[in-house]
């Protein structure tokens, strides 16, 4: 029988091929899913990637962060037709008090307290208030100008009128460079050195008086920043007040000072415009003792004004002496500790007063000191929600020695937008 050898040699070699192949058949074949898997990952990752933005390298953080970081900005960010960029902010704000005995009506009024004697005192004792009125809406806008932002800003809030329950104006200005015109708080006061008091009308001895003005600002150094106004002061006065401030930050972070200046016509138009000269002058002060404990305060003297002081409103500014008018002074302080208990809770500890100058020139009738004390708690359960509970008491005294006293418990619920 012949051979046919190189028939015989294929298929010897077949046979170990398919011998080798079965052998190897299993591993090979996961091998090639891996690697077909592995290309479906790349390619999938680079549509992303491409879709988004074709000049970045494809990553797996990029891949992720990139599409949400656009898509909460489209959200967020409104435009108006002339390219201005607006923000919306604001809270929704529910108040009640119980009150023991004070003034008439809800928040800080310790210049109104009810006097001891009074016939209408009853109607001020125990008795529970509510409101939402204290709810607050506003937007700021921006458009760029050349190498300066114009800004401004439009805030409302619903305590106007004669009954506080109408919508009412607090911020409405425009700001360009160094210059602010419009109405906002006015330059003599101090809220950034303020303590803090969860009533809506702030606390004794400071002030939230909003003002049309001019304003002009100009940093002195990096820390330190100076501001003069123009601003409309009583409606007898027939020139602006021109108010000045410096404030200062200090200890790395930890400090703000702040210095103020009041000069204004006081005219008395009754007495052919007979006129003085009022002013002011304060001081303010925050600093943290520690990472824990926050310290506010402020001092004022006043000569001829009621009107940017909270509880000045019911005495006059002067009185008369024949054909010359004698202005009234008053000091006004407020002080408070902060404690941040955690990042949710905090308490604050505060005592305001306001004391006029010589009793003996001022009307019988006329409030001779006013003085309160408060202390909260306020609960942030996430970045939103706030809620607080604040219990006040105070005393009005007059010049005649007739005393009046405010007694309450306040609480708050506010939602942030």
């Amino acid at each position: 029988m012949k051979f046919n050898t190189p028939r015989i040699a294929l298929i010897a070699s077949l046979t170990t091929i398919t011998t080798f192949t079965h052998a190897n058949q299993s591993s090979e074949i996961e091998q090639l899913r891996a690697e077909v898997n592995e290309l479906r990952q790349m390619l999938q990752a680079q549509q992303v990637k491409s879709a988004t933005n074709p000049n970045i390298t494809p990553t797996a953080e990029t891949t992720v962060v990139k599409p949400a970081e656009k898509n909460i900005q489209a959200i967020s960010k409104w435009q108006t037709k002339s390219g201005a960029d607006v923000n919306l902010y604001g809270f929704v704000r529910a108040d009640v008090a119980y009150q023991i005995e004070g003034a008439k009506g809800m928040f800080n009024r310790i210049n109104t307290v009810v006097l001891e004697g009074d016939p209408s005192k009853k109607a001020t004792e125990d008795r529970l208030d509510s409101t939402v009125n204290a709810t607050r809406i506003g937007l700021d806008f921006s458009t760029p100008l050349a190498d300066q932002t114009l800004k401004g800003k439009i805030e409302i809030d619903f305590r106007g009128g004669e009954n506080k329950d109408t919508a009412r104006l607090r911020h409405v200005y425009l700001n360009y460079d160094r210059w602010l015109i419009g109405q906002t708080t006015s330059n003599f006061l101090s809220t950034e050195t303020a303590p803090e008091m969860l009533d809506s009308n702030t606390a004794l001895g400071g002030g939230t008086t909003r003002n049309p003005m001019v304003r002009y600002s100009q940093s002195i150094s990096p820390l330190t920043i100076y501001f003069l106004s123009l601003e409309k002061g009583n409606d007898e006065n027939r020139l602006p007040l021109l108010a000045g401030k410096v404030k200062h930050e200090f200890a790395t972070g930890k400090g703000v000072m702040t210095a103020r200046g009041l000069l204004q016509e006081v005219r008395l138009r009754s007495e052919n415009d007979e006129t003085e000269l009022g002013w002011g002058a304060a001081l303010g002060l925050r600093y943290k003792i520690t990472p824990s404990l926050l310290f506010n305060t402020n001092y004022s003297h006043v000569s001829g004004d009621n009107k940017l002081l909270l509880a000045s409103s019911d005495n006059r500014r002067y009185i008369q002496n024949g054909d010359d008018i004698e202005l009234i002074d008053f000091d006004a302080f407020q002080m408070g500790l902060t404690y941040q208990f955690n990042q949710k809770l905090r308490s604050t500890l505060g005592y305001g007063a306001l004391i006029y100058a010589d009793k003996d020139r001022i009307p019988k009738d006329a409030n001779e000191k006013l003085q309160q004390g408060w202390v909260n708690m306020m609960f942030k359960p996430n970045k939103p929600l706030t809620f607080g509970v604040e219990y006040v008491y105070g005393e009005r005294n007059t010049v005649n020695d007739r005393i009046g006293k405010d007694n309450r418990i306040e609480m708050m619920a506010k939602y942030e937008f």
